[in-house]
């Protein structure tokens, strides 16, 4: 269900059970902000929302704050808030980040997974394969994303390294709307980024091969955003502050 506020449209989604009102608050609006439904300059009216999320301003300032600390809403005393812009340097540094982290997790769990993990993730990538053949486009964008986190993370699970996925995402928060914004735009190939999911979940159940540069194949999957960037920063310089 879409909600309208102010001049942006809030998609809202069911609460969980488990989901107090502040954890509601802040799931809904970051899921809106990491789709570019509340885009980059959005103002952020507190009150507004505690009215579309029928709970008191409390939990919707808590819920700000939590995402003001993943740098996606900046905070400006006296005059409210702004979904934050896309900064370059942030950008890079989740980029960076995942980069050099990801490739040594592979490179420790590359031949030890036991199978029941390994159905986990084969599982992962069947329903990847749905999610790129089926629905609009917004809809296979949407749902293949939230696939290829899950399979990442589920990497990092197996690693023993949850805890190092979560600081990974608070600090990849700019680089993956840029991603999101990259396939809306230029149309990523997801085809081709579930390709690349198979060969790792290849070398998860292998091992990797003497000759593999595996630095030189991570950095191109985690790098696809690249190819079409400049058209991105052409057509919507409003969203990026270098």
């Amino acid at each position: 269900m879409k909600i309208k506020i102010s001049e942006a449209e809030l998609m809202m989604t069911e609460k969980k059970k488990t989901e107090n009102n502040r954890e509601y608050a802040y799931r809904v609006l970051r899921d809106n902000i990491m789709t570019m439904q509340l885009l980059p300059g959005t103002t952020i009216n507190e009150g507004e929302l505690a009215e579309v999320f029928h709970t008191s301003r409390t939990p919707i300032h808590e819920a700000v704050l939590m995402l003001k600390e993943e740098s996606l809403i900046e905070v400006y005393p006296q005059s409210g808030s702004k979904v934050s812009l896309i900064q370059i340097d942030i950008l890079k540094e989740g980029y960076f980040l995942r980069s050099v982290i990801e490739p040594e997790i592979i490179r420790r769990l590359a031949g030890n997974l036991p199978s029941q993990q390994i159905g986990g993730l084969r599982e992962n990538l069947e329903q990847q394969k749905a999610a790129w053949e089926d629905g609009t486009a917004r809809e296979q964008i949407d749902t293949f994303f939230k696939l290829d986190d899950k399979f990442h993370h589920l990497i990092y699970i197996m690693s023993g390294k949850e805890m190092t996925w979560y600081a990974v995402k608070k600090v990849s928060t700019h680089y993956d709307r840029v991603r999101y914004l990259d396939a809306i735009m230029n149309h990523t190939e997801l085809e081709k980024i579930y390709e690349e999911h198979q060969k790792i979940l290849q070398l998860l159940m292998l091992g990797i091969p003497s000759d593999f540069r595996l630095d030189w194949f991570y950095d191109s999957h985690l790098g696809t955003y690249r190819k079409g960037f400049q058209r991105i920063f052409e057509k919507y310089p409003d969203y990026f502050q270098l």
